[in-house]
């Protein structure tokens, strides 16, 4: 007889909400965190111009944000 050396558990990982959650709209935050949106390659660049974010991007692909 063989045993397993390790715990079969489900596919998504303990702690996070499931998607179906994510989709309604359901967001708990405990702590103090800072919640700030992230910017994409595709977003509009935050200078107001109408370019994307990734044509603004240098080559070296440096980022500074504060």
């Amino acid at each position: 007889m063989t045993t397993c050396a390790f715990e079969v558990t489900s596919k998504r990982r303990k702690g996070f909400p499931s998607e179906t959650a994510v989709k309604r709209g359901n967001r708990i935050v405990r702590g103090s965190k800072e919640l700030a949106e992230k910017l994409g390659r595709n977003d509009p660049c935050p200078c107001g111009s109408a370019r994307s974010f990734q044509a603004l991007l240098p080559a070296q692909r440096l980022l500074l944000t504060a």
